[in-house]
């Protein structure tokens, strides 16, 4: 019980960091509306479960990491998650029981290509990771069909990184009969995703702008494995919004500048990078807390790990107020990996 407290509480303070309660006030990215969506089908007809659709076979992925920032990559998974939990909650409603989702896999398409596994063990499974953890056991069971004769080298890679209790609830189908499979759990059923087969055009790929750009100017550090950087900023006493932006990005290296800074309007810039990274904000309104622990402190951003993205990230937050923050960056590789981040601080 003191663990699913504990996990709901992040989750709380992750809706409240990501403002999850008003994402749909957000413009949907136009390149990941067509070319990565996400079908919620409706009522599977048996049960009480609704049918959600994901096409990833027909899905450019390189494509979409050099075209997509990881804030709008986040957002558009976190606001499809919020849209199926309402349905989720007005079916269970109506019928009185727990209600969950059948998720079919579709990897009609999917081609072996030497950046696949790097991909689907790296910012894919971090992803769906992160989305577990914030929305746990909505899933009751998921069909993988059309899979590749690859299918097990990719299972043997993503597999042992999966939580048991995730892993149990994968089925690989057959493509001889997978439609009967599939109606043992769904009466109504129907691919109504309309997704190119081609690869997204290059010149929506990611470019470098004044509010995301290049991170060579910086200086280095290098995390080790299981190490943490922790950097301080003092905000002060401001009668307008303190906006808290974020610039994340994929290198070789850690570049940061750490200042604490007397400007009236305050905006936070950091910018981070390689491999998957762990991040937390600490905030106090208590001077004092600077010499504090961060466990003695809000966090306002419990700490996650999240995906690492080759593109330059800008997300923008509205802080909680001046005072103190303590931004917690870390290496979460378990093996001697080093991590290598990108961070900025800009002050308008």
């Amino acid at each position: 019980m003191d663990v699913a407290l504990e996990e709901f509480r992040r989750h709380l303070k992750f809706r409240r960091f990501y403002d999850l309660d008003h994402i749909d006030e957000l413009i949907e990215d136009k390149t990941l509306k067509q070319y990565f969506p996400l079908g919620l089908v409706g009522k599977t007809g048996k049960g009480n479960h609704l049918l959600v659709v994901e096409c990833a076979g027909r899905i450019d992925l390189q494509g979409i990491l050099k075209s997509i920032q990881m804030n709008v990559f986040l957002a558009q998974r976190m606001r499809f998650q919020e849209k199926m939990l309402r349905e989720i909650n007005k079916m269970e409603a109506i019928n009185k029981t727990q209600c969950s989702v059948i998720y079919i896999l579709d990897l009609e398409g999917l081609k072996l290509d030497p950046k696949l596994i790097s991909v689907v063990t790296g910012p894919y499974k971090i992803l769906w990771s992160l989305v577990y953890t914030n929305y746990p056991e909505w899933i009751d069971t998921m069909f993988i069909v059309n899979a590749p004769k690859f299918i097990w080298v990719l299972w043997k890679a993503i597999g042992p990184l999966l939580p048991e209790r995730t892993r149990n609830k994968v089925r690989i189908l057959s493509k001889s009969n997978y439609i009967k499979d599939l109606e043992k759990s769904i009466v109504y059923f129907r691919d109504r995703l309309i997704i190119p087969t081609n690869e997204i055009p290059k010149t929506l790929y990611w470019q470098p702008s004044e509010s995301s750009p290049k991170h060579t100017d910086l200086d280095s550090v290098v995390l080790g494995a299981g190490q943490t950087k922790i950097i301080t900023y003092k905000v002060y006493p401001y009668e307008g919004r303190i906006l808290f932006t974020l610039n994340r990005y994929r290198n070789s290296k850690w570049h940061y500048k750490q200042n604490l800074i007397k400007h009236q309007r305050n905006i936070l810039n950091f910018r981070y990078a390689e491999r998957n990274y762990s991040m937390a904000v600490y905030y106090s309104k208590d001077e004092d807390s600077i010499n504090w622990d961060t466990n003695e402190m809000d966090d306002w951003s419990p700490e996650f790990v999240y995906p690492w993205m080759p593109t330059v990230d800008f997300a923008q937050f509205k802080g909680p107020g001046y005072g103190i923050y303590k931004l917690q960056f870390g290496n979460p590789q378990v093996n001697k990996l080093s991590l290598v981040t990108v961070i900025k601080a800009l002050w308008l």
